[in-house]
């Protein structure tokens, strides 16, 4: 449904007839916020059932594992175990830092070669960077892509063809680059999980408890790479459109510009005895709050997916609206993330200061929670935004403190976004941009650091 559809229509809620089925299309923060309370009978769970072995390839009695007190109504099961314990890995403090630190050592072998004037397309760049460096920091230095580099391109093979494996129609034949590249991604993480010691791999926490939820469910080695196909969608598929419109974003407004590397200088930079730079990248994340709006203002503006419910028993949605069992629900972020009703006026254009104090006497905006939906809502808020959320941030406060940044050709132009699957809230770019990197000015003899606090 279009923002265009629901500003004519304007209504909460609307009951869409697809062949024999319904969806219901939710348009109404304070509907969302329903949709939130009533998590048991309006479920993220069963997507993970009824989506996930058409996404990652899994068979039959993984399914059945996978499916098995999907909603903790009985006790443990698989998804309710991984998920708890992928959200205390991923939650602030040590493990959630310990892979921040890996990902940007990482990054620093990206970032110091630049600067001497080097032309790059720079999706294809940030695809590339974000890639072995996000797998380097949760899988450890023997992970699948260290190994093979070429399975970045083999991964938006799978993600580019997403929609029609979920389709499920002949995939092999209908969608045989994705098809072939999850089969090859899954059976080199098979061989990773087969020799994978936790004490030795130098993995994240994630992965410890992954690997351990597995093995106490029985899943067998290869299942176990098939799943792993799946949780590269949330650690990749996301991050680098997001990453990449971050800088596109922050270069493209040079006033923008001009007052966050000010405001990065002020409060997130140490300079040492030897006059080495130091970047304080959890000052970064809490005191920088101008940086820290453009990125929730990105994701207002880039976040267009669809959060998806199912109604697992029939439902009287605010006392007002009756959801049939066995329908399912949605929530368009494209809709709510341009909502004036709900953004004013002004909520088609970028504007990062309306997440930020307009004075200092002033208190702090009112965002509308259930409206603004990047990572989700409710109980089935993505576990991975912290991570994210600092990748993001200590990659874009590192490029706008050393570099700068223009196109080859003509000005800046914020590319279309273009919808690769459904999985996807945050889309790639239509097309890539070719810029030229150059050092600042006042950085040329400049050595530079961080450290996480």
């Amino acid at each position: 449904m279009s923002p265009y559809k629901s500003s004519q229509c304007n209504l909460p809620i609307y009951t869409l007839r697809v062949l024999n089925s319904k969806i219901y299309v939710v348009t109404s923060p304070e509907l969302i916020s329903a949709v939130n309370r009533r998590s048991n009978a309006l479920a993220f769970n069963p997507f993970v059932a009824q989506l996930g072995k058409r996404i990652t390839g899994h068979d039959e009695p993984t399914s059945t594992i996978v499916q098995h007190n999907l909603n903790g109504e009985t006790g443990p099961g698989y998804v309710v175990d991984l998920h708890d314990r992928t959200v205390t890995a991923l939650s602030p403090g040590k493990h959630l830092e310990a892979m921040t630190t890996i990902f940007l050592e990482e990054a620093w072998s990206y970032l110091n070669p630049l600067g001497a004037g080097n032309v790059i397309d720079l999706f294809a760049w940030t695809k590339h960077m974000v890639t072995m460096c996000s797998t380097r920091a949760i899988y450890g230095p023997k992970n699948p892509f260290n190994s093979n580099p070429g399975f970045v391109h083999s991964f938006w093979d799978f993600d580019h063809d997403l929609n029609i494996l979920i389709a499920d129609v002949f995939p092999k034949f209908l969608a045989p680059s994705g098809y072939k590249a999850r089969s090859n991604i899954a059976a080199a993480f098979a061989e990773y999980f087969g020799q994978y010691d936790a004490e030795k791999a130098q993995s994240s926490a994630m992965i410890e408890a992954r690997f351990r939820t597995a093995t106490q469910y029985g899943l067998t080695l290869s299942n176990q790479g098939c799943l792993e196909v799946g949780t590269l969608l949330g650690i990749l598929a996301n991050t680098i459109p997001s990453s990449f419109y971050m800088l596109v974003r922050l270069y493209t407004d040079q006033a923008l510009l001009n007052d966050i590397r000010e405001e990065l200088e002020a409060v997130a930079v140490d300079v040492s005895p030897e006059g080495t730079r130091i970047i304080n990248i959890m000052a970064v994340r809490e005191s920088c709050h101008l940086l820290n709006a453009t990125w929730q203002e990105l994701l207002r503006v880039h976040a267009l997916g669809v959060g998806s419910r199912y109604v697992r028993e029939d439902v009287l949605l605010n006392d007002q609206y009756r959801l049939e069992k066995g329908r399912v629900v949605q929530m368009p972020m494209a809709v709510l993330h341009s909502d004036p009703n709900v953004w004013g006026p002004d909520a088609h254009e970028f504007r990062p200061r309306r997440f930020m104090k307009q004075s200092d006497t002033a208190p702090m905006p009112k965002v509308n929670l259930p409206g603004y939906r990047p990572f989700g809502g409710g109980a089935s808020m993505c576990p991975g935004r912290h991570f994210v959320t600092l990748e993001v941030l200590a990659l874009a406060a590192c490029m706008v403190l050393r570099f700068d940044i223009v196109p080859v050709e003509g000005d800046w132009q914020i590319p279309v976004q273009k919808q690769e699957s459904m999985a996807t809230n945050v889309f790639p770019p239509k097309s890539d941009i070719k810029v030229k990197i150059t050092r600042r000015q006042e950085d040329q003899e400049v050595n530079w650091k961080f450290k996480m606090r």
